[in-house]
């Protein structure tokens, strides 16, 4: 069959999206039945926008980069939603095909919400399967291309939390699983503490509960937490956040500092709550937390060498 040079270039363009993202791939978090099920759920829930509002399998959406593009460097994306919902599409899988395209292996965390009658003991599952996530990638460091002390973590809000919650607990699995320590942290308007003063209230209700111990609120309080095993962080935060008060992203840049962790800390004076990665019109300079996310890695690891 004979084709023109022009309808072979119409070809490959059409071929060039799926060809960039041939490299996604999903896996469950557990071979087996997820730890602390209390009742199963036969699939997922979906709300508006994509958004889960409940999850029956936890997973890994892994995106790789091209061949011989990787800056062997990996990241686990912890999308946001208040641990009600997972935003996972503008928190999750687009955040995670920037970073791909910039040679990161990037992987979106689908974790269980703190559903008290599917889970036991529910206010520990999204940490439990945020650990697993950390241990997986770790597993697969040179399988991927990417070093196991070059893996970091990211989240947005709740899912900021939840980020900052395995970067400062570190829970040994049994047998010989790498650790779920990350490396470093990428923090976007997150939630850091229990702190009723500047908590954003439905994350610390949906964790927590209406009744659980003081000594829950503490330990999930992150800037408490904070010690030299600690990796470097780098938030983001707006001065016009309704949500999520900048004053969490404060404390735990100098409980950081405290200890001589590098950390950065941007505070936009415009940007609210939830935007992803932003747009300048809507966001202002907050749009550009992505870039500058993407120099700070590369510089804290080129000062490690």
């Amino acid at each position: 069959m004979f084709f023109s040079k022009k309808v072979f270039i119409a070809l490959v363009l059409l071929a060039a999206p799926v060809l960039a993202f041939a490299q996604q791939k999903t896996y469950p978090l557990y071979p087996k039945e997820a730890p602390n099920t209390k009742k199963l759920v036969a699939k997922d829930g979906i709300g508006n926008g994509g958004r889960i509002t409940e999850v029956a399998i936890p997973q890994l959406t892994v995106y790789r980069p091209q061949k011989n593009e990787s800056n062997g460097k990996a990241i686990l994306i912890c999308p946001g939603g208040g641990y009600k919902i997972i935003a996972i599409q503008h928190e999750g899988h687009q955040i995670a095909r920037w970073y791909s395209e910039r040679g990161y292996t990037a992987a979106v965390l689908k974790y269980r919400l703190p559903e008290e009658e599917l889970l036991n003991a529910s206010w520990e599952v999204p940490l439990m399967d945020a650990e697993e996530g950390m241990r997986f990638l770790r597993k697969n460091a040179s399988k991927w291309g990417y070093g196991e002390d070059k893996i970091g973590v990211l989240g947005f809000s709740a899912g900021g939390h939840l980020a900052s919650s395995v970067s400062v607990h570190n829970h040994p699995a049994e047998g010989k699983t790498p650790s779920s320590k990350p490396n470093f942290s990428v923090l976007v308007y997150p939630v850091i503490s229990m702190d009723t003063a500047i908590t954003h209230q439905g994350s610390r209700r949906n964790l927590l509960g209406e009744k659980l111990e003081t000594e829950w609120e503490t330990y999930f309080s992150n800037e408490t937490q904070v010690n030299t095993e600690t990796p470097p962080a780098f938030l983001v935060h707006s001065w016009d956040d309704g949500a999520v008060p900048a004053e969490n992203s404060i404390r735990y840049a100098k409980a950081l500092h405290q200890f001589d962790t590098p950390v950065e800390l941007h505070l936009f004076q415009k940007g609210g709550h939830g935007y992803g990665s932003g747009n300048f019109e809507q966001h202002g300079n907050a749009a550009t937390w992505l870039e500058l996310s993407d120099r700070w890695i590369s510089d804290l690891f080129q000062e490690k060498e």
